[in-house]
């Protein structure tokens, strides 16, 4: 077993790179997409309502 684990250093092994577009996939349209999302999200959340009719009930003349 030692010798099967001399090859590897510090204990890590490196993976299969990534190809062009899977790297600005996930860190340029991914991170760009999850903004807006949440962006999105937040402004609607928060926009300002249209205001409806006062009602006799709910308002003081």
């Amino acid at each position: 077993m030692h010798l099967l684990m001399s090859a590897v250093e510090d204990g890590t092994m490196s993976g299969p790179g990534l190809t062009f577009s899977e790297t600005v996939t996930k860190f340029v349209i991914i991170p760009i997409a999850l903004f807006a999302v949440i962006a999105f999200t937040s402004w609607i959340i928060s926009a300002p309502r249209k205001d409806k009719s006062e009602s006799s009930i709910t308002s003081i003349n």
